[in-house]
């Protein structure tokens, strides 16, 4: 067998034991080659072996649990060629099968299995798939909020919770913070503990300072930072000033910006003493007026020197608006907030326990309860290992973890409860590579031991010791200078988590020959196009260029080195990385496509909505239930059957009523094409339940000649693999434990729709690929092209009705219910700005990953409207290196990628390409094309063409009403003071659909009521209720189960009905006026009117136009008077909201009394709503005071 050759560091990671090994592996370090060579220095050791299955193997998906595996197996066999009659080795071998290499899920799996009774946990427990625990998790929350509205008249934290976050009338928004939050607290070992910690948090004992509490620290050390930073920038432009060169700018600068500075240093010091000294210090930082001069002797540096001022002062004015209450204030305001958020945690937990209780019942758990059930097992209360745990460490000799920078803490736990007191740990990772914080990873755990744990040459024996590989044996030179430019420019432990100094820069370990080609920056400017000519979309734009270039490359005799040899590249050495490659993947597919460039794209809009994948769904959604049209019509349309439009349209003539299914069956009688299609469908349905799943999609695909189709149209080898990856797809998801077509369809409907596509099949590829850079980790191309850097990062989290964070915990806004408005608290201010910085840092890190992504070469592109503007704003504010405070202003990628560029006057590291697009160059012209020679215009022409383009309709405000307007859209129309939908045509309106469509339920299980179908039953009882037998609960009780048995009210509706609303109505003025009514004669209900009005009565200004009003009066009788009208709600209110109420339904009441007036012929003196579930009624007045 050959030697391997080895760094120091890398035989450091090999060799090393008996203690703690953190090895942070730079991008193309080898890492996984240092774990497998780990690995069979153990098993080969001559003094002391180990076997394979005494090791725990951790890595972050099965895939790279297979791939390890494989390279441990690799191993040992070409060890074994060396020495066939080693036995130990050929055990090995047989041991590896077994050996506990997996994710953490798939450890913990294990062990729950195992220990299943410890926990009263079914052994046969299942791990329940995404949309199975989307609909407990569903279930869960109605109960739980049930419960919780319920109990709300006692409990009044959770009234002012359901009055501030849930907006007091609607409990979406609630539920939605309910499941965010229980989401978030995952994170943590031990979840009611955390909860219970901030409970006491948000107490505030004994706490008379808000700088004394964890976010106002916060605050004001990050106020510090800035403080420091602006007084360092001014106090460096006073250095430049004082020299003798300089006096002039002195003159007029000196004194304005020595003031400043001064107010600056005062800040910084007062944010050590307490809140209010630093807000008094903050709003007293001033900006005296600049002074001037006409002809200064250098322009250039007086501006440069006065942006550094002005940025200075933008970022102190954004400071003063946002940090400007005194400390009483700041508390007050965390005091009052308090009740709803310790309301929010104990709702939280009630959901848990719900959400726990219905996944037990049906003996399912999903990922996060095996971490978690795993750790309650092997730790106590203060995370120290239980007797379980330590006899469980004694099974292994070292536990390995890979891609340790993206664990979280419940999964740290459980490595340290199961070693051996950290003595046998091995973690490998690299903390500029984690980009998994939202799914809770957490690369604070690597931080710390990075920073706490001795250089492995320094450390002492058995203390924990870090190894650092730096080494990078993928990419080019030029590329690992343009990465290290980049990073040692931007990257700090303020942004970034990290500082990038000489440890973490990479250094070429790969030999290229050749010169290198500088890696390239490539800014776009938008066209300049007028008002009359369209402006090409910024995407199409940027990914038309980027399709060019790839086109030149190629095309132009490109290169790669590959195994030591040089060859002519081809487009699969082309990846292009988006950063949502799911929004703007399918148009770079398109421009690609335009230029004929072959191209695979791993996104949404590639590979399920391919023609050859959604032919072979529709089939397949057909064999399920035949009863479905567009798949049918779909499947028939295909070159799977062939029948063309005229042929579907003449078998629809067969039966117009029916579906398209029983068209077919009736066609069939006459036409071949059809009862061939029957007899294959037939058969089809019949497979599906006797084979496998991956069998019978086998067949189909056999049956049907899909792959000689497919290989007869364009892109034929493209579309071969797409259904063979659709065939792979099928035996991944049998391996999951999932049976049955339908199930399997739902499955990759829900992948389509959350933007997950299958990765490519192995094999090489000669199309350029498309993917994310989050996809993109762990992988390696030739050329990279990383695009779309301009995107505006995502701060949408930071937005959430509460915030949530692991240290600082919950963030709320401060609701005024008597004014009706909302401000944010300190804990929110901070919380904000902790979770900008995180985010941030993760951008960072992800665009390293994308860089490090290049072996040959690098190609970087981004838009922004106006080049010189951009550059001339970030080169007047920049530092070496850039400071923290400059990067968290900036936008995009784009922006950090620019400001490191312009750092690189020489482009020693980056090439700096400036690209000014036109139209023209968008469309791919390689020339300008010379102007066409156009005839005189005819005047007469001219004039016609005029007066009919600067014609305007004479009535064009009536073009935008409705034809008809229901009585209970004009409370909406008043309150938004915008025209309603016309009624008449819904489907033409362009609004996306914003309602979520519940899935029908066909299992025979009972389903509650919902509020909604609890409000409408009370209501129709109220429509055939005999008021002068309802004074009484009994009388009441009687009246509805008349109604059920008539048929009025199901069952369900009965037992739903609010009788001690009713009965309450019955004993007010309004319920007595009502029954005397019915007594009379006089009463009328659910009466229905439909009357044509003049708009000018809904909209003003609609001249003579008329609508009509439809409308149903819930009730109204006759008084010597006149009319009262009455009209019941059941909104969920307290009668301290009524007023506000009948404001909002006023424009609904005047309606119906105006449409009664005409209809009648008699006036209307009373108008009146009547809210069930307050008991409370209020009248509403004729006009607006």
């Amino acid at each position: 067998m050959a030697e391997l050759n080895f760094t120091p560091e890398q035989r450091a990671a090999i060799d090393t034991r008996g203690s703690t090994v953190l090895v942070s592996a730079a991008a193309g370090s080898g890492k996984t080659r240092v774990l497998t060579e780990r690995l069979m220095a153990y098993l080969t050791d001559a003094e002391d072996p180990a076997d394979i299955d005494r090791f725990l193997v951790i890595t972050y998906t099965r895939a790279a649990a297979a791939e390890l595996r494989s390279r441990i197996l690799d191993g040992i066999y070409a060890r074994i060629a060396s020495d066939p009659e080693n036995r130990r080795l050929r055990r090995q071998a047989a041991l590896c099968a077994h050996a506990e290499i997996g994710t953490i899920h798939s450890f913990c799996a294990d062990f729950l299995r195992a220990n299943c009774a410890a926990l009263a946990l079914a052994p046969d427990f299942q791990v329940a798939d995404t949309e199975r625990c989307i609909a407990l998790r569903t279930t869960a929350l109605e109960h739980t909020l049930e419960r919780a509205y319920a109990r709300m008249d006692a409990d009044a934290g959770f009234r002012l919770l359901a009055d501030t976050v849930g907006g007091g009338r609607d409990d979406a928004r609630l539920g939605e913070l309910v499941l965010t939050l229980y989401d978030k607290m995952q994170c943590h070992a031990r979840p009611e503990q955390w909860a219970a910690q901030q409970v006491d948090l948000l107490a505030l004992d004994g706490v008379t300072d808000a700088g004394a509490t964890p976010w106002g620290r916060a605050l004001l050390a990050r106020m510090q930072e800035s403080a420091e930073h602006w007084c360092g920038v001014l106090e460096a432009q006073l250095d430049i000033m004082a020299d003798e060169d300089m006096e002039w700018l002195m003159d007029i600068y000196g004194d304005s910006f020595s003031a400043t500075a001064d107010g600056l240093r005062a800040l910084a010091y007062a944010c050590n003493r307490s809140w209010d000294a630093a807000v008094t210090a903050l709003q007293d930082v001033p900006f005296p007026r600049l002074g001037s001069t006409r002809k200064p002797p250098d322009p250039d540096v007086r501006d440069r020197v006065k942006a550094q001022r002005d940025a200075a002062k933008k970022a102190i004015q954004t400071l003063q608006k946002q940090i400007s209450i005194p400390s009483a204030q700041a508390l007050a305001d965390l005091h009052t907030t308090a009740p709803a958020m310790q309301a929010l945690l104990a709702l939280t937990l009630d959901f848990g326990a719900a959400y726990a209780a219905e996944k037990r019942r049906r003996s399912l758990v999903d990922f996060s309860d095996l971490e978690h059930m795993a750790a309650q097992l092997l730790t106590d209360e203060d995370g120290a290992p239980t007797e379980l745990a330590r006899q469980l460490s004694g099974r292994y000799t070292e536990i390995m973890v890979d891609e340790y920078q993206d664990v979280s803490e419940v999964q740290d736990l459980i490595f340290r409860a199961v070693s051996r007191g950290g003595s046998n740990l091995f973690f490998v990772g690299d903390v500029k590579q984690s980009i998994y914080r939202f799914r809770l990873a957490d690369p604070t755990i690597f931080l710390d031991k990075y920073a706490r744990f001795a250089d492995y040459r320094d450390a002492l024996p058995g203390q924990p010791r870090r190894i650092l590989l730096r080494e990078n044996f993928r990419s080019r030179r030029a590329v690992l200078a343009a990465a290290n430019h980049v990073f040692s420019n931007i990257m700090s432990r303020a942004l970034g988590e990290l500082d990038y100094d000489d440890a973490a820069r990479l250094r070429a370990g790969a030999s290229y020959p050749g010169d290198d080609v500088l890696p390239e920056l490539a800014v776009l400017e938008l066209p300049d196009a007028d008002d009359d000519a369209p402006t090409p979309e910024k995407a199409a734009l940027e990914a038309d260029y980027a399709a060019r270039r790839i086109r030149a490359l190629i095309d132009g005799g490109a290169t790669v080195w590959e195994n030591g040899a040089k060859r002519p590249a081809h487009y699969g050495d082309v990846v292009i990385l988006l950063r949502s490659a799911n929004s703007v993947g399918p148009v770079y597919r398109a421009a690609l496509e335009a230029h004929g460039i072959p191209v695979s794209a791993e996104t949404s809009g590639g590979f399920y909505t391919s023609e050859e994948v959604s032919v072979l769904r529709s089939l397949l959604a057909v064999v399920d239930n035949p009863h479905q049209d567009v798949p049918l019509i779909a499947a028939l349309r295909s070159p799977l059957f062939g029948l063309t439009a005229d042929d579907l349209a003449a078998v629809r003539t067969c039966d117009r009523e029916h579906d398209f299914y029983t068209a077919v069956t009736l066609a069939a009688e006459t036409r071949d094409d059809c009862r061939d299609f029957l007899d294959v469908l037939a058969r089809y349905r019949a497979l599906s339940i006797e084979l496998p799943l991956s069998e019978f999609l086998w067949h189909v695909v056999d049956d049907r000649s899909v792959m000689a189709l497919t290989s007869a149209m364009p892109d034929g080898e493209l579309r071969r693999r797409n259904v063979l990856l659709l065939l792979d797809l099928a035996q991944q998801f049998e391996q999951t434990g999932a049976r049955g077509l339908h199930r399997f369809l739902l499955w990759m409907q829900r992948q389509e729709t959350e933007g997950v596509e299958p990765a490519a099949p192995g094999g090489e590829s000669r199309s350029v690929r498309i993917l994310s850079i989050h996809k993109s980790k762990g992988l390696e191309f030739p050329f990279v092209f990383l695009c779309d850097t301009a995107r505006l990062f995502n701060k949408s989290d930071a937005r959430e009705s509460v915030l949530v964070h692991p240290v600082l915990g919950l963030g709320p806004k401060c609701t005024d219910l008597e004014h009706g408005v909302e401000y944010p608290t300190i804990a929110r201010q901070a919380i904000a700005a902790q979770l900008l910085t995180e985010m941030l840092s993760e951008e960072m890190r992800l665009l390293y990953v994308a860089m490090t992504r290049a072996k040959e070469r690098l190609v970087i592109t981004g838009t922004v409207r106006d080049i010189g503007k951009t550059v001339s704003t970030l080169t007047a504010t920049a530092t070496v290196p850039l400071a923290p405070e400059l990067l968290r202003a900036a936008q995009s990628p784009l922006h950090w990628l620019l400001q490191s560029a312009l750092l690189d006057r020489d482009e020693r590291y980056l090439r700096q390409n400036y690209v000014y697009l036109t139209t023209d160059t968008a469309a791919g012209s390689a020339e300008a094309e010379a102007e066409p020679t156009l005839p005189e215009p005819d005047p007469a022409l001219l004039a016609q063409l005029e007066r009919t383009l600067t014609f305007r309709y004479a009535h064009a405000q009536a073009i935008d009403l409705p034809s008809k307007v229901t009585a209970t859209e004009l409370k909406r129309l008043e309150a938004e003071d915008t025209p309603p939908e016309d009624t008449g045509a819904p489907l033409l309106k362009g609004a996306p659909r914003t309602q979520t469509f519940r899935r029908p339920d066909f299992s025979m299980r009972e389903r509650k009521l919902t509020a909604a179908e609890r409000g409408t039953a009370t209501r129709r009882t109220l429509q055939y209720l005999r008021f002068a037998d309802a004074q009484t609960p009994d009388g009441i009780a009687a009246q509805v189960q008349a109604l059920a048995a008539r048929g009025l009210l199901t069952a369900r509706e009965a037992q739903a009905v609010n009788t001690a609303s009713l009965l309450q109505l019955m004993r007010t003025p309004l319920g007595a006026a009502l029954a005397a009514a019915e007594v009379a004669g006089t009463l009328r209900r659910e009466f229905r009117f439909s009357l044509l009005c003049p708009a000018e009565t809904f909209f003003p200004g609609a001249d003579a136009e008329q609508v009509l009003l439809q409308g149903v009066v819930d009730a109204w009788f006759e008084t010597k008077d006149g009319l009262v009208i009455v009209d019941y709600k059941t909104d969920r209110i307290r009668p301290d909201a009524v007023p506000e109420r009948t404001a909002y339904y006023a424009a609904q009441l005047r309606a119906y009394a105006g449409a009664m007036a005409r209809i009648t012929g008699r006036p209307v003196c009373r108008r009146t709503l009547y809210f069930l579930h307050c008991g409370c009624s209020a009248d509403v007045p004729e006009t607006d005071a």
